[in-house]
């Protein structure tokens, strides 16, 4: 008997069945795996973005969507627009809300970038209040300031203030490392006894002499008592001299005669001016004036007819004036022929406007004058004309 043998034959059989079976069931798995992927893949290709019609049919049997047009339809043939895309919508101004569903405002982001390019011109603004160059300011009597336009029509100075030096008490200019300017003075009938030898010792060149005034409250006219006497003294002393009137007129008629009065006080006296006959005319402080109603127009009307009247008389007139004065009162455009006097404190100028006489310092100390005296530099030297 083999019954051993028998039985591992039986035993061998019974192994190749089982192993084939093994291999079957994992063949199967595989198949219905592929079969799943390729399922998915057409569900995806199928999806409604890619369609022209965005049509689709509901398989209610195995829960699939499928196309009904062309399977071999592309991206690049679609038709869609912006509207048709639903999420373009999704989001209106009265359905916008927070995660607890509260309402929330909408925001119009047109209007936020022209109010912030608003607050970065104003910020601009503020860093720069000449607007590169374009305005400048003015110090009003009141002390508050206030920016203007310059005009770009009147004549600008061309002055380089890099020559400018300062030696106390005196202000220089040079030009090509020559000193062109002329130091002056300003005098009139308060500052009493002037010893103009020693005025003309310290390096003074010339005097500004007031020649009269006319009451800014009674409007009458008188001359300056020292007027005769200071210009004869200063030009022994070997000073030039250019004289001043300081006026209150109200009309052209006034002005004219003020200029008239300073011709007059001059031919009378044999005084030959080698500086201009300047017109001085300002605001009041601490009190009014019969001039202070007067308009722009009007004050402009009377410094060009007292400057008119001296240039016929065979004299060069002048404008006396501060920044306030110069660029708030009057119409310099209308005075274009005639030089400017600028009254400002301080060591570099900033009136944007062509000027020939300076007025730097109220409040100097010079020997032979007991008070406090105003000195002027001139950037032309009239007596070389």
């Amino acid at each position: 008997m083999k019954l051993s043998d028998d039985f591992d034959n039986e035993q061998i059989k019974s192994g190749v069945s089982f192993g084939t079976m093994i291999v079957g069931v994992l063949l199967f798995i595989g198949i219905v795996v592929v079969a799943v992927f390729v399922t998915n893949r057409k569900g995806h290709s199928n999806s409604p973005l890619n369609t022209p019609d965005n049509s689709m049919v509901q398989n209610t049997e195995n829960g699939q969507q499928t196309n009904g047009s062309q399977s071999d339809f592309t991206v690049s043939q679609s038709t869609l627009v912006s509207d048709d895309l639903d999420f373009w919508d999704m989001y209106k101004e009265d359905d916008l809300q927070n995660d607890t569903g509260e309402a929330v405002e909408s925001v119009d982001y047109a209007a936020k970038l022209k109010e912030l390019e608003k607050e970065e011109a104003q910020k601009a603004k503020e860093d720069d209040p000449s607007e590169n160059g374009t305005k400048t300011e003015v110090i009003l009597p009141d002390g508050t300031s206030q920016w203007i336009m310059i005009n770009a029509y009147i004549d600008k100075n061309t002055y380089d203030y890099t020559g400018l030096v300062c030696e106390e008490p005196f202000m220089r200019y040079y030009a090509n490392a020559k000193k062109i300017s002329r130091q002056g003075l300003k005098l009139d009938e308060s500052y009493g006894s002037v010893n103009f030898e020693a005025v003309e010792n310290e390096g003074i060149d010339f005097c500004i002499l007031r020649v009269g005034k006319r009451g800014y409250a009674t409007g009458s006219v008188s001359y300056d008592n020292n007027f005769v006497q200071y210009a004869t003294d200063a030009q022994a002393a070997g000073l030039s001299v250019g004289v001043s009137f300081y006026s209150q007129a109200v009309s052209v008629e006034e002005a004219t005669e003020e200029a008239n009065l300073t011709i007059a006080a001059l031919r009378d006296n044999n005084i030959v001016p080698d500086y201009p006959v300047i017109f001085e005319m300002d605001y009041v402080i601490g009190d009014d004036s019969r001039t202070s109603g007067l308009t722009k127009q009007q004050l402009t009307d009377i410094a060009k007819a007292f400057c008119d009247t001296i240039k016929a008389g065979g004299y060069t007139p002048m404008i006396y004036g501060d920044k306030y004065w110069l660029l708030r009162k009057l119409d310099l455009t209308k005075l274009s022929g005639y030089n400017i006097d600028l009254s400002q404190d301080g060591d570099v100028p900033d009136y944007p406007y062509q000027f020939v006489m300076w007025d730097y310092n109220h409040e100097a100390d010079i020997k032979g004058i007991s008070q406090k005296v105003t000195m002027c530099l001139n950037f032309v030297d009239y007596k070389m004309r």
